[in-house]
């Protein structure tokens, strides 16, 4: 029978800890990408996928050599629907998604749209079968909506194609949150760092394949420059999935999607400091203070069994 969840008032520093590295290497992928797009001269939508597809391939790589017992036969045993889901959820669908909607409107609605908190809490008991999230968490959720729209609000904005890159995002933040909710099928029996590692590498090498037609005009300013900002990607996305998968293995859904509002608002903060032009603004600071208090309210809050173990302090 699947462990009791402790109340969240018991979960460790450690999940803290880890929440937060997470939140803090996703949301500096937002400045390093849109400074990047300008020093490494990628212009069109196709050469966005090449840099992602090559970003995700290497991370894979660089999460292989962390996986325990043979991969293959772990991979082999895991159920294939619910795997795939993983892989076309979690890299390929998503980021197809994620960079159309970056390509045809802003930064600031892909931070606001980014969480996907809802779609995990609506999946999670459709597709899982476990208790539906409390009022609690909905109302919780909606709360740091509106924190991280304040956070991304600026008076004179250019929202160009707000209505399109709206679904785009949404597409990609879904895709994302099947993938996780998936990811409990699977890790169980192929264990998170080996579905990580697949997901990462087969997605990436699926976004390489169908922007081949932009290879050529990628390799043609590829440099030291180029190199090192994919290396730095790789390493995040390597680092980040492999935890934030492994907590997705042992915690609940609704515990996780609301802390998953600190990527974007870690994105909004580190856009702050690290993109020319990019100033402190009040509604930064009140949409900051608005997230964390929904953070420790929830955090206060008894939730029911959760699908799997639990880490122990």
């Amino acid at each position: 029978m699947p462990a009791k969840a402790p109340p969240l008032t018991q979960l460790p520093v450690s999940f803290y800890l880890q929440v937060l590295i997470c939140a803090t290497l996703w949301g500096s992928a937002f400045p390093v990408i849109k400074n990047s797009y300008a020093a490494l001269q990628i212009t069109g939508y196709g050469e966005q996928l090449v840099f992602a597809g090559s970003r995700f391939v290497l991370a894979g790589l660089m999460v292989l050599p962390f996986c325990r017992g043979p991969i293959i036969e772990k991979l082999k045993q895991a159920p294939r629907g619910p795997l795939m889901a993983v892989v076309l959820g979690q890299t390929f669908f998503q980021y197809i998604f994620f960079y159309y909607g970056l390509s045809i409107s802003t930064g600031t609605l892909g931070a606001l749209l980014g969480s996907g908190s809802f779609w995990w809490m609506l999946l999670a008991p459709m597709i899982l079968k476990t208790a539906p999230p409390q009022r609690i968490h909905w109302i919780l959720l909606g709360v740091c909506s509106i924190g991280i729209a304040c956070a991304i609000y600026q008076p004179g904005a250019d929202l160009k194609n707000a209505g399109l890159g709206t679904l785009a995002f949404l597409a990609a933040s879904g895709s994302g949150a099947v993938a996780a909710t998936f990811l409990k099928k699977v890790a169980p029996v192929a264990g998170s760092r080996c579905t990580t590692a697949f997901s990462l590498s087969l997605g990436g090498l699926m976004l390489l394949l169908i922007s081949a037609s932009a290879w050529s005009s990628y390799i043609a300013h590829f440099n030291l420059t180029t190199l090192l900002v994919t290396l730095y990607l790789a390493a995040l996305s390597a680092t980040a999935f492999t935890l934030w998968n492994r907590l997705i293995e042992l915690y609940s859904v609704n515990v996780l999607s609301t802390f998953r509002f600190l990527i974007p608002l870690m994105g909004v903060i580190e856009s702050t400091l690290f993109i020319p032009g990019e100033n402190l603004r009040p509604g930064l600071i009140i949409g900051a203070l608005i997230v964390v208090t929904s953070l420790i309210i929830i955090s206060q809050v008894k939730e029911a069994p959760v699908e799997g173990r639990c880490i122990r302090p």
